[in-house]
């Protein structure tokens, strides 16, 4: 995916860019939204030597979406599912309620995935596979000739 916006940051071979369309964004996480509403992308890979108010092309590699849906949308809602289940028959087989200890389990197990899931976002940040990059500048910042 292709996203196009303004360079507003430069610091050690990274940029920020603030995003000028998002309305394909599908919720990968890769933005932050401001205070202001303005949607911005921090830590973006730059080999081009993009400076502040430059205009650039901003490659988001697809597997962040997939990966990033995955991570925080199916496996907390199937841990969350399989913890009731294991809760439910746990609490049938000692004779407590199975409802509550499957509650119990049930956010027991949502809670280690998003603990797990946090981990794992650490680690693919510091994957370059992962990362979104400055494919290249579409047109240099105004104050420069």
């Amino acid at each position: 995916m292709h996203e196009r916006g303004r360079v507003i940051t430069v610091r050690d071979g990274a940029v920020d860019v603030r995003i000028e369309s998002a309305g394909n964004c599908d919720g990968c996480s890769a933005c932050t939204r401001t205070p202001t509403g303005e949607t911005v992308m921090h830590g973006v890979s730059d080999a081009h030597g993009a400076m502040v108010g430059d205009t650039v092309d901003v490659l988001i590699p697809d597997r962040v979406r997939s990966k990033a849906a995955a991570a925080v949308f199916v496996v907390p809602v199937a841990c969350m599912l399989l913890g009731y289940l294991a809760g439910f028959l746990l609490g049938r087989w000692v004779g407590w309620s199975p409802d509550v200890s499957g509650l119990v389990l049930a956010l027991v197990a949502a809670n280690v995935a998003f603990v797990g899931a946090r981990a794992a976002e650490r680690t693919v940040s510091s994957n370059e596979a992962y990362t979104p990059k400055v494919s290249a500048i579409i047109a240099r910042g105004r104050d420069r000739g």
